[in-house]
């Protein structure tokens, strides 16, 4: 499974971390050069983890997507980008409803929305997901119970 992070914050780094120790089967993780020194620190942490030249490369290789960008840009964002019919995206965006999501995404995905918090990084606590989805459940339940 390839995953894909559009922004690079405190979250997205939680969650990196998180995965990397978890044992999921994981052939790539891209993030967004967005926050250049998360990204960077990431990328020299961990070898699964490449710096993507731009959103839109991140989106094109993505298995599970997160958007991870903050709820003021998210809208500047989004619409920008093409996004494969059916592809599973998970927004991690706080305070933006679905339909909104759905609107700046403007194709048929599997969108879920998730609550995840820095725990994560050490596989603790649990994350609130909506709808349910089995491959993003998966994705939290190794980060966290």
């Amino acid at each position: 499974m390839r995953i894909s992070f559009i922004g690079t914050g405190a979250i997205t780094e939680a969650m990196v971390t998180g995965i990397v120790g978890s044992g999921l089967d994981v052939a790539g993780i891209l993030v967004s050069p967005r926050n250049r020194e998360i990204a960077a620190r990431l990328a020299g942490r961990f070898p699964l983890v490449r710096i993507v030249k731009d959103n839109q490369q991140a989106v094109d290789a993505a298995d599970v997507l997160f958007l991870a960008v903050r709820p003021q840009i998210a809208e500047d964002v989004i619409p920008k980008l093409k996004f494969r019919k059916g592809q599973k995206v998970v927004s991690v965006i706080a305070a933006t409803d679905r339909p909104t999501l759905l609107g700046w995404i403007g194709e048929e995905v599997e969108l879920t929305q998730a609550i995840p918090l820095p725990f994560v990084a050490e596989r603790e606590g649990v994350t609130a997901i909506y709808p349910p989805n089995r491959a993003v459940a998966a994705i939290f339940a190794a980060l966290g119970t």
